[in-house]
């Protein structure tokens, strides 16, 4: 899995990268999913976000979603933090 992420502040993306899950061949989703996450958090040095009921709906219809300023358990420099599944 190949997860694209991309901060937004106000309408300008000040950061986006791709980033390739490390989970073992044979992981379900949500491990490739979360690997990808954590990644991308990490190397953006911004907290994970809380995953919300919205954002399993939005990644399901749309293979993306995005995370607010108050998903965040520590206050951010930006308005919002998109996902986007750019492969399985």
């Amino acid at each position: 899995m190949i997860l694209t992420g991309r901060i937004v502040k106000g309408h300008k993306t000040v950061y986006r990268k791709d980033f390739k899950d490390t989970c073992e061949p044979g992981a379900d989703f949500r491990d490739k999913l979360e690997s990808c996450l954590l990644g991308l958090c990490k190397d953006a040095d911004i907290p994970a976000p809380m995953w919300l009921g919205k954002n399993s709906s939005e990644l399901g219809m749309f293979s993306k979603t995005d995370f607010h300023a108050d998903q965040f358990a520590e206050p951010v420099k930006f308005d919002r933090f998109e996902i986007k599944i750019t492969e399985r």
